[in-house]
């Protein structure tokens, strides 16, 4: 990998190119352990995934 290029390990985690990918794999598979040990991650700093992205559509 060259060195100036920077990846994203929660992209790279879930094996998403993008954050749109990795905002539709979280709805389409919310029982993936991944999803739920993200979703408690976030419900530590009080970041609920299902209202994340609303304002957009």
């Amino acid at each position: 990998m060259n060195k100036f290029m920077k990846t994203n390990k929660l992209l790279d985690y879930f094996q998403v190119a993008n954050h749109q990918e990795l905002m539709e794999f979280i709805k389409q598979n919310p029982n993936d352990k991944k999803v739920k040990e993200l979703k408690e991650l976030l419900a530590l700093f009080e970041i609920d995934l299902e209202s994340v992205g609303e304002s957009d559509e």
